[in-house]
């Protein structure tokens, strides 16, 4: 659609090119391997809304389980603390780029930032209580089915998957639920015919998955991720005059 909007050579894709490829790549890095950060403020927010959690008892929350496709005032909140940590960690990350999970080096970092965002929803168990450790597993598989394709990393990320689905069902938690039952066949697969494309497949669709679901609640995340995925196509069409291939954070 894009490619038919401003075809190459014409005065308008000069144009926009020109703005596009004035950005900082190290910035457009670091910013792609946000997005499965942003998934999980946005479901630590429908957590707060949906659940009992001690630290945000004193909130007087009316707690709602069953609400789709959000769209009120305290929704602002959620938009805030995205922005904010945004904000945060690119500031963090040109501070202190020669610490680990900060590199800038996007086909070297990833796995690390990924490690990292692991570590960062573990800590963050202490905040939001056990509904909160079916993410973390979450991430946890993500950062195993980049960090190597080997028969054993596919076979753990696909236990730790059941155990997200188990925990989930268990707490009567419909996102997660969803998503780990959507995700299930990509690893089946991936195990059964030991193909690196389904691998590959994995890795991309698994926070996809994930934000479809979490904007089923939360709607105003979507707009969110329609925007990134918008954004990035344009750049890399403009930048580059390629295809996006989405979601992948193990490439330059």
């Amino acid at each position: 659609m894009i490619r038919r909007l401003f075809p190459e050579d014409s005065n308008q894709f000069n144009f926009l090119q020109k703005i596009f490829k004035s950005f900082d790549k190290e910035f457009i890095d670091r910013l792609e391997m946000f997005f499965p950060m942003w998934c999980m403020f946005a479901y630590q927010h429908y957590l707060v809304k949906s659940f009992d959690i001690a630290i945000f008892r004193s909130m007087e929350i009316n707690l709602n389980t069953n609400y789709v496709f959000s769209m009120i005032k305290e929704d602002w909140i959620g938009i805030a603390n995205i922005l904010f940590h945004t904000l945060l960690f690119l500031w963090l990350m040109k501070r202190f780029d020669t610490f680990g999970p900060f590199r800038t080096v996007k086909s070297d970092f990833q796995t690390n930032f990924l490690l990292f965002l692991a570590l960062f929803s573990l800590i963050d168990i202490i905040f939001f209580g056990k509904m909160m450790i079916a993410f973390f597993l979450m991430n946890i598989i993500l950062y195993v089915i980049y960090r190597s394709d080997s028969y054993f990393s596919i076979f753990l990320a696909l236990s730790l998957t059941v155990i997200v689905l188990l925990l989930s069902v268990n707490s009567n938690e419909p996102v997660l639920a969803t998503s780990s039952a959507v995700f299930l066949p990509f690893l089946i697969f991936s195990l059964a015919f030991k193909s690196k494309k389904l691998i590959i497949y994995a890795q991309k669709y698994l926070p996809l998955i994930m934000f479809i679901f979490i904007a089923t609640k939360e709607f105003w995340f979507a707009f969110i991720g329609l925007s990134y995925f918008l954004f990035f196509n344009m750049y890399y069409y403009f930048s580059f005059k390629r295809k996006y291939d989405f979601l992948r954070f193990d490439q330059a």
